[in-house]
């Protein structure tokens, strides 16, 4: 025998007293109580026959909690959010169930048909105790869901509180980046040689202006929009800087109206627009070419790609944008968000809410 076996018995032990203590203390006096309104005063007749006649029941009364354990992770994990409640009482009690009355069954019947211990339990007793157990049973698992659905309903609550935090955050951020002087002092001196050049171009650049800074006001109102909405918006936001950078930015969109009431993120799109425009170079020698794409059939994500030219010199990034938005997807317990830099394309995946 190595070293190393020997060294892993410590730990399965350990593991053991760590997890089920409660059982390993409380089970032994029960299986005790147990066996005597099964047996009889029979029961005590001898150390041997007291042994021997405890053994089965001990055993199965403490494997059958560790698998109601099991069955316990098992449902948390896969019925994890606070409204799959009914999942996890259905799951767990039939699990609690099944392994309770099912090795109790199968002890019974191996008892019964092999003679163990030259002893048979009183079947009106044993069928008592199995309605003691059922019952037992269903009180944990009411108290198990009540514990479990009251820390939910404390965690959904903290995580409501920071996804409004993170929301407020992205408004200031969008809204503060639309209102610095180097934003307002391109918008004005475009929109001046307008009126001189295009008073009707000047016209649409004050009214898609208006538009942006409305629903940026207006953003913090919500914390999802729907695509259809986010959509008019980017078209809006994106005429500025079409007015403003002329050939050298291109916004194709193609998604599919059975999207148009899924939700997503408020200004979730502007930031990765955004962030586009701030990190590569624009020209209309090298244009600037961002897609957005979403299909029905595929898997309920919009992407939003453009193409990798960065500038020479580095805009200073504090991720405040990407990093936002995935934690509000996070907190909203939305799987898919996703961003790809192939050193070509620049890919983001936006998963998406049924409207």
């Amino acid at each position: 025998m190595t070293k190393n076996h020997l060294r892993s018995k410590p730990r399965w032990v350990g593991y053991i007293l760590r997890n089920y203590w409660v059982e390993l203390i409380t089970v032994p006096p029960a299986v005790v109580v147990a066996c005597y309104w099964l047996y009889g005063e029979h029961y005590f007749s001898s150390a041997p026959q007291f042994l021997k006649l405890t053994l089965p029941w001990l055993v199965i009364s403490i494997v059958s909690p560790m698998c109601c354990h099991w069955v316990r992770n098992t449902t948390l994990r896969r019925f994890d959010r606070l409204e799959d409640w009914p999942k996890r009482v259905f799951w767990s009690l039939t699990g609690y169930m099944f392994f309770t009355i099912g090795f109790a069954k199968a002890t019974y019947f191996f008892i019964s048909s092999t003679n163990y211990g030259g002893l048979m339990p009183a079947l009106d007793h044993f069928y008592g105790l199995l309605l003691i157990s059922s019952m037992l049973v269903l009180i944990i698992t009411i108290m198990y869901e009540g514990i479990t659905y009251f820390e939910k309903w404390k965690n959904a609550l903290t995580e409501a509180e920071q996804l409004e935090k993170l929301s407020l955050e992205t408004q200031f951020q969008s809204l503060q980046s639309q209102l610095n002087p180097h934003f307002l002092f391109n918008s004005f001196n475009v929109l001046s040689s307008l009126i001189a050049e295009n008073p009707r171009r000047a016209e649409d650049f004050v009214d898609e202006l208006s538009n942006v800074y409305r629903y940026l006001l207006r953003s913090n109102e919500q914390e999802l929009i729907t695509v259809k909405e986010e959509l008019r918006f980017i078209r809006s936001f994106f005429h500025l800087l079409q007015t403003r950078h002329d050939k050298g930015i291109t916004l194709d969109i193609k998604v599919d109206p059975a999207l148009e009431h899924q939700k997503l993120p408020a200004l979730a799109l502007q930031i990765l627009l955004e962030n586009a425009v701030k990190h590569n170079e624009i020209s209309p020698e090298k244009p600037l070419q961002v897609v957005i794409i979403g299909q029905a059939q595929a898997d309920n994500r919009l992407l939003v790609r453009n193409n990798l030219q960065q500038k020479a010199t580095r805009s200073i990034s504090n991720r405040v944008g990407l990093d936002n938005l995935k934690q509000r997807y996070d907190l909203l317990g939305l799987k898919g968000f996703e961003v790809q830099n192939d050193g070509c394309f620049f890919t983001v995946y936006l998963p998406l809410l049924p409207g």
